[in-house]
């Protein structure tokens, strides 16, 4: 879990994790709460997390481990469309929980759609 120092959509920002290590992102995470499949290296599902156009935070009963290179399908909802991410990387790997990195080109503008409607 994080703290944020700085609150700014879509700018680099600081951010502290709660074990005092301070980190860069480039792109704020909204909260969200969505189911996920993966497939690639690892295949399964689980919850996304804290997403922004750039990455998320998934949580997954199968253990992801860095580097695993996955594709993913996120689910929005009755009556809407799944977001297709085709490359996604994971940057890191804790118990249940992972952080990936969009790697795919056409993630941003999906993603940010959903943003979107999450805050409006």
């Amino acid at each position: 879990m994080y703290v944020d120092k700085i609150y700014v959509p879509w700018y680099t920002y600081s951010v502290f994790t709660l074990d005092g290590f301070m980190i860069q992102r480039e792109a704020y995470r909204f909260p969200v709460k969505l189911p996920v499949t993966f497939t690639g290296q690892r295949d399964g599902t689980g919850v996304l997390y804290d997403v922004s156009v750039k990455g998320c935070r998934i949580v997954s009963r199968t253990p992801l481990s860095v580097g695993h290179a996955l594709s993913l399908l996120i689910y929005q909802g009755a009556g809407r469309s799944p977001i297709i991410i085709a490359t996604a990387e994971v940057r890191w790997a804790e118990a249940l929980q992972c952080g990936l990195a969009f790697r795919s080109l056409d993630a941003e503008e999906p993603i940010r759609k959903l943003i979107a409607s999450r805050i409006s």
